[in-house]
């Protein structure tokens, strides 16, 4: 992994790190969504479910911190990764307090909501794993090339309008 030239590690025994801590939450995450799913015939401790969540995440996102330690995209991504991490926390602690209080509908939201965090979150540490093999992304029409024959977007407007 690099970081605008500071710092290399070897991707395959990073994104196997990674993965395997991703392996490690699913089954926790398949609980939650079991419990959302079949309520309260599923016997599931919600707290300790997402803490589980949480400490895979966690040691996913040291890991991934510590490969990049060097870089110039270190702090941005330790910024970045602990707002996530804050908000999924928040969301938890609603689940099991949710839990607790016996609000099925309320539990069933708060429920899909952190699995839905939770796996954005695992995208987002997964996906930045290597610099290399991210496709380059085309930001607005501004920067795609003209179709042949006829002039860019942009281009036409400012034809137009200078014809006017």
């Amino acid at each position: 992994m690099t970081g605008t030239g500071v710092g290399t590690v070897d991707a395959a025994p990073l994104e196997g790190r990674l993965r395997e801590h991703h392996r490690r939450c699913l089954p926790a995450l398949g609980r939650l969504r079991l419990l959302a799913k079949d309520g309260w015939e599923a016997d599931v401790d919600v707290h300790a479910a997402t803490g589980e969540v949480m400490v895979e995440l966690g040691a996913a996102g040291a890991i991934l911190l510590d490969a990049l330690s060097g870089s110039v995209r270190r702090d941005a991504l330790e910024h970045f990764l602990g707002c996530r991490v804050n908000r999924l926390k928040v969301v938890a602690e609603h689940a099991a307090a949710t839990a607790e209080t016996g609000n099925l509908p309320m539990l069933r939201r708060l429920l899909y909501q952190f699995h839905a965090l939770a796996e954005a979150m695992w995208k987002v540490q997964l996906g930045l794993q290597t610099h290399k093999s991210r496709p380059m992304i085309e930001i607005g029409s501004a920067f795609r090339a003209p179709v042949r024959g006829r002039p860019h977007t942009a281009a036409r407007s400012l034809t137009r309008s200078n014809a006017g």
